[in-house]
């Protein structure tokens, strides 16, 4: 596969993450439904947030490497975004329970970071 079928393909499933996102916030009411509208929620949230932040690391990184850009960067472009949706999703599940605290924040932190710190070195 190409580089740009997957980044085209990425994009797209982004918007569709946040149309469906969208969608869940006008005709549902997260706040006060039940556990699969939650869980929809929470996962559109997700794969949006992971998507947005791919594309921006993978456009960073395109404008920062002049000679072009590979599929290795693309993939920690990728695995950087999943870890900065987990930390953003986490953080906002933890903050609809009424228990994020500056600690739990800290800890999302020092998971992600390891997780990066072992991904880096596997490599």
């Amino acid at each position: 596969m190409g580089m740009r079928i997957y980044v085209v393909g990425m994009a797209l499933a982004t918007l569709l993450a946040w149309a469906s996102l969208a969608a869940i916030l006008i005709y549902l009411e997260p706040s006060n439904s039940n556990l699969p509208v939650l869980a929809l929620f929470y996962l559109s949230l997700f794969i949006g947030f992971s998507g947005a932040l791919f594309l921006i690391g993978f456009f960073i990184r395109r404008v920062s490497h002049r000679r072009g850009i590979t599929i290795r960067q693309a993939n920690v472009s990728f695995r950087q975004g999943i870890l900065l949706a987990v930390i953003l999703v986490g953080a906002m599940f933890l903050q609809s329970q009424k228990i994020l605290a500056w600690w739990n924040v800290l800890s999302l932190l020092a998971i992600a970071g390891l997780a990066e710190w072992w991904a880096m070195r596997r490599n």
